[in-house]
């Protein structure tokens, strides 16, 4: 079987997180991620890229065994955080992980947050969920929580449903919630896709103040580069349940590897082009269960030739073990550049 790593040069104590040969299979037979391996360094941000249905929200979903069992399940080699193997802890140690050392944002905060209690309650019962500490220091906690994302008249803010509150409140809140139990690992899964373009620069400007703040170590889910260009230290791109491309981020803007990461960095808008009609790739991404042989991004690549059905392993870049590519054209199509070899 080959093993493939997607981890670069991370091992001892400052690897916070060691994922390996994670697979998720679907309740209707289908994978839908395919033994992926990555390793998280300590105060690292690392982005999982690529578009809707690569299994990136499955991927970070698998790594506190929250995929609902309607849907599917997830097995993997080893999952190890903080030197523990998760895939070993009973269901009392790990709610202690799940929402205590790693938590969670989520995408729509109007449907992660409940909207039958206060921001207020919820944060605060989070937090005597995971520490012993009385309700009134808990709410003080919690207004402390509220102004360090970036909100305004706490009090009120406490006391509001969610429904009452603007969608970039909501995400902040959200925010708020998910560093409740002082987590090691925050894993943000699309955190500014259902907000307006303002808000947006607002909560990435937020993340990136606390990464930097709190030494977090984030783990990023989303298909906007821009963000990944502002955030993140180390970026993965999935593709139909694997990982075909593991850079560092300075060396995929520098030059993709693969195909598909050129075609994604080639949607970027360049004011300075001319370009006036937007760009796209062609087709889509295929379901689970339906991927074609060998490179799974054949059908819609540009450069596909014969050999490019025989199986594809994420493999090193022009001999750099810290940058992994699953091309075999790589070398030939996208040549590295000189500040890229080595």
């Amino acid at each position: 079987m080959n093993i493939e790593s997607a981890q670069g040069e991370i091992s001892g104590e400052s690897c916070l997180l060691q994922v390996r040969e994670l697979t998720v299979m679907l309740n209707n037979g289908a994978c839908a991620v395919d033994t992926v391996s990555f390793d998280l360094k300590r105060t690292e941000c690392l982005a999982l890229v690529g578009e809707s249905g690569c299994g990136k929200t499955l991927s970070a979903l698998s790594l506190l065994r929250a995929i609902p069992p309607e849907i599917g399940r997830a097995v993997a080699r080893k999952i190890s955080f903080e030197g523990r193997e998760l895939n070993d802890l009973n269901k009392k140690e790990l709610r202690q992980v799940r929402g205590g050392r790693i938590s969670m944002i989520f995408q729509d905060p109007s449907t992660a947050l409940n909207p039958l209690f206060s921001v207020g309650c919820q944060i605060v019962e989070t937090i005597r969920a995971h520490q012993a500490i009385q309700a009134g220091e808990a709410r003080r906690r919690a207004v402390g929580l509220l102004e360090e994302a970036g909100l305004a008249d706490t009090s009120r803010i406490l006391d509001s449903y969610p429904h009452q509150l603007s969608g970039g409140q909501r995400q902040r809140a959200m925010i708020a919630l998910a560093l409740s139990t002082e987590p090691a690992l925050l894993i943000a899964d699309e955190p500014t896709t259902a907000l307006d373009v303002t808000v947006q620069r607002q909560i990435i400007d937020l993340l990136g103040g606390l990464l930097a703040s709190r030494d977090l170590t984030l783990l990023l889910i989303t298909h906007n580069l821009s963000v990944v260009a502002k955030l993140s230290d180390r970026v993965l791109i999935m593709y139909a349940g694997q990982i075909v491309e593991n850079a560092a981020v300075t060396e995929l803007f520098a030059g993709a590897a693969h195909p598909y990461t050129r075609a994604l960095l080639g949607c970027l808008p360049h004011p300075k082009s001319g370009r006036r009609e937007p760009v796209f790739i062609p087709g889509t991404v295929p379901e689970p269960g339906n991927w074609p042989d060998g490179c799974r991004f054949r059908p819609r690549c540009l450069f596909a030739r014969s050999g490019c059905e025989g199986e594809q392993h994420l493999r090193p870049f022009k001999g750099n073990s810290r940058r992994e590519v699953r091309c075999w054209l790589a070398e030939e199509l996208f040549p590295p550049s000189g500040a890229e070899k080595g």
